[in-house]
């Protein structure tokens, strides 16, 4: 009786392919959808709310440690520092849950070490 050949598991196939740069786009959940991510400086993150009201998203634009914008459905991190966040604000703060686009979508993120952050997804 012939032997079957052996097929590839899943794990050797994986670990064969080639490291990509990109790691967020097509086929990969944006942070918004997620409980739990790791951004692009390395930092875990815990989804502590989703779909923030205006009036939380705009107190947490002022006192959170860390503020990102998901721009490209979170294909790209905009790290906000606290001398731009009046601005981005006045970018993002009408658009919070727009039903035409660009709209945002605010969440509320923390860090094992203690560390606040507010997340605002762009999609188009």
């Amino acid at each position: 009786m012939p032997k079957k050949p052996q097929s590839q598991s899943f794990r050797d196939l994986v670990a064969s392919m080639p490291p990509s740069d990109d790691w967020y786009g097509a086929g990969v959940p944006s942070p918004a959808g997620l409980d739990e991510f790791t951004d692009d400086e390395g930092q875990q993150w815990h989804k502590v709310r989703s779909r923030l009201q205006p009036r939380l998203a705009k107190r947490l634009m002022t006192t959170a440690d860390v503020v990102i914008v998901g721009e490209g459905a979170g294909s790209r991190f905009r790290h906000v520092s606290k001398a731009e966040r009046s601005e981005v604000w006045g970018e993002v703060g009408t658009r919070l849950h727009a039903s035409v686009g660009p709209s945002y979508e605010a969440c509320e993120f923390v860090s094992a070490s203690g560390l606040s952050m507010l997340y605002l997804e762009e999609s188009c």
